[in-house]
């Protein structure tokens, strides 16, 4: 009787022993596929561009690099240095998009922001900054 008993219990758990045998098989399935080594696929890229937009992407960073001390700039705050950190700071929190630098010229020490290309576009930007920095002023190349 003892027996019987112990099979009964084996066999109500049968539906849940064949789920888990059925699952570890089938993991065993899927694990395999990860080993399989395949060599990575070739392939070619032609790239058509007409020449001048390599002369003009060259054109463009001679430009860049040669240019940089041609440009308007607004001068924010004139002073210490102390001041000048302090300005500089403000000014990145507020406007973002334009970048700053202090400069030193004896004795004073100054904020500069911006580097415009044409005076229209530094009078624009001169007009925003102006709202929070009323001595500001345009300096020309």
């Amino acid at each position: 009787m003892h027996k019987t008993a112990f099979i009964m219990r084996i066999l109500g758990y049968k539906d849940s022993m064949a789920l888990a045998i059925s699952t570890l098989v089938f993991s065993g399935f899927c694990l395999a596929q990860n080993n399989v080594k395949t060599p990575p696929a070739k392939g070619k890229i032609n790239i058509e561009q007409d020449a001048r937009i390599e002369k003009l992407v060259a054109y463009k960073t001679t430009l860049n690099k040669t240019a940089t001390e041609k440009r308007y700039r607004i001068q924010i705050y004139n002073g210490t240095l102390e001041g000048a950190e302090k300005a500089k700071r403000d000014f990145n929190g507020a406007f973002e998009d334009l970048t700053s630098e202090i400069v030193f010229e004896t004795p004073n020490y100054k904020v500069r922001v911006g580097k415009f290309r044409t005076r229209l576009e530094a009078d624009r930007y001169l007009l925003e900054v102006k709202k929070e920095y009323p001595s500001a002023f345009l300096l020309q190349p």
